[in-house]
């Protein structure tokens, strides 16, 4: 009778096991990564909702990207719109997606730039995983980011709002590389070659992205890589003109019609 199994025995079944392992982790941080795809798609739909839900709260206007005050011991700080919006979320970490919940970090930024306070109410070391769209939420005053006060955008102003990004996976961009300008917004592709991005009517899709091969910084000095949205959409021309945008890295604008069709175009 058998005792047990040989050693060459032993180191076939060791190599069986090291193959199925080897195909079953692709498998399984695929199905991990899909999953939190999908908590970020609801993230998405749900910073859109509280949006809309602030907007009907004030006449239609919808919130700035960010402006200074100060806090509660007198030092400048920087509203943002997570937390102009924050009373119709309840639960910060809707602002955050779970893939990379610290993409950039604002608060540090903009202590960096002056403002002592950080982000208004956010404390320190905070956080984001979203980039938004600043033909949408326009700036308010905030001298210490070079930032000019502008006239909110109202609901009435969007003919095209199933069209018109809202929020979308992404970064904020030092500028100066990569074509981007300082504070610029920047999408990210971090759920399998996709973004996820909401609109402005409330709903959310993934949108496919390329890499550019180009390499840029974030506000924060981390490396930032170009990503390019991988299909056309009107994002991909500029109202009034003819040629297509060879790599939108990021969804500012508001979608407007010309002769040509859909197109993007600048409110303010």
């Amino acid at each position: 009778m058998r005792q047990g199994f040989t050693l060459i025995e032993l180191l076939v079944v060791t190599a069986i096991a090291a193959v199925l392992v080897g195909l079953l982790l692709p498998v399984l941080a695929k199905s991990r990564e899909k999953a939190k795809q999908a908590a970020c798609l609801s993230n998405l739909q749900q910073i859109a909702a509280a949006t809309l839900q602030y907007a009907q709260d004030w006449d239609d206007t919808l919130p700035m990207s960010g402006y200074e005050a100060l806090d509660a011991w007198g030092r400048p700080c920087f509203v943002s719109v997570g937390s102009a919006i924050y009373p119709f979320l309840g639960d910060k970490r809707v602002l955050t997606c779970p893939t990379e919940p610290n993409a950039y970090d604002t608060s540090s930024y903009a202590e960096a730039m002056g403002l002592t306070g950080g982000e208004c109410g956010g404390g320190r070391g905070g956080g984001g995983s979203y980039a938004l769209n600043s033909a949408v939420f326009v700036s308010g005053n905030a001298p210490h980011l070079g930032l000019s006060a502008q006239k909110p955008v109202k609901l009435t102003e969007l003919k095209y709002a199933s069209e018109t990004v809202l929020g979308y996976d992404g970064n904020v961009a030092a500028g100066s590389q990569c074509g981007f300008s300082p504070f610029e917004p920047a999408l990210e592709g971090r759920h399998i070659g996709s973004c996820n991005a909401s609109f402005l009517d409330g709903h959310a899709k993934a949108l496919p992205v390329l890499l550019s091969g180009c390499i840029a910084q974030n506000v924060n000095g981390k490396p930032l890589t170009e990503n390019c949205l991988g299909r056309l959409s009107p994002y991909s021309r500029r109202c009034g003109q003819i040629a297509f945008v060879l790599c939108v890295h990021n969804f500012n604008g508001v979608v407007a019609r010309d002769e040509r069709g859909l197109c993007t175009m600048h409110l303010r």
